[in-house]
């Protein structure tokens, strides 16, 4: 509701009651965002995601199968989650460019935090290596990198988008730290790559965009899920 056309405070943003014969000042509900919206936000989920990023809004394309069956499986986790088996826990979203991984990913987020009031976690691999690089060599700046992971680590469920975005070294340690980290806790992670195991000639694998051994820790930790089709930002 906008605050200014709120009928019970009138557009003040506060309510005045009489508690213990004195007049004490309250919030309006005007003022407070609905639960959901608070809870998409503390999970970080970009604004551009929060409306489009929905199962209903994925339109599978029937020339590409496998897009109705990723749409399934996705549906399927967002309602099992979070009776989930130990091993393979995760979901890896495998694809060229703007076939929906990133929706079906967000989707999935979605429908966990709003649907079923439980909290989980939106990083782009791209913000937090930035993120990270930034808190490097600045004077007065207490945040370490062990700082800014701990949330990623920690999180009941986590979303890691773009994974294998960037290929140097130190990008392939923290990705380890944080994917071993995880994997270690049992914790379930989806993951979204536009970086294929068997790509054509001439093409990166993901292996060597993320390293081997994170690479074979997903293998256990998630199951692959192989998006085809044409990238519908061109359609």
């Amino acid at each position: 509701m906008d605050l200014k056309s709120c009928p019970e405070c009138g557009g003040t943003g506060f309510l005045v009651e009489e508690s213990g014969g004195i007049q004490v000042a309250k919030p309006c509900p005007c003022r407070i965002p609905d639960r959901a919206t608070r809870l998409v936000e503390r999970a970080s989920i970009p604004l551009r995601y929060r409306k489009t990023c929905t199962f209903g809004m994925y339109k599978p394309d029937p020339a590409f199968p496998s897009q109705e069956d990723a749409l399934t499986l996705a549906r399927r986790y967002a309602e099992e989650y979070p009776a989930l088996p130990e091993v393979a826990n995760g979901l890896l979203f495998i694809g060229p460019c703007g076939v929906g991984k990133t929706h079906l990913a967000v989707s999935i987020l979605q429908e966990v935090v709003v649907r079923k009031g439980m909290p989980a976690l939106f990083v782009d691999l791209n913000d937090l290596y930035r993120e990270i690089r930034a808190s490097y060599g600045h004077a007065g700046n207490e945040e370490t990198e062990y700082d800014i992971l701990s949330p990623l680590v920690s999180a009941d469920l986590l979303l890691i988008d773009e994974m294998g975005c960037v290929a140097s070294p130190w990008a392939q340690d923290t990705l380890h730290y944080l994917i071993s980290q995880r994997y270690t806790e049992q914790r379930p992670t989806l993951c979204t790559t536009n970086y294929l195991d068997e790509p054509v000639a001439g093409e990166t694998r993901l292996e060597d965009r993320i390293g081997t051994r994170t690479r074979s820790r997903l293998m256990e930790m998630c199951q692959t899920v192989h998006i085809d089709g044409k990238d519908y930002r061109r359609r």
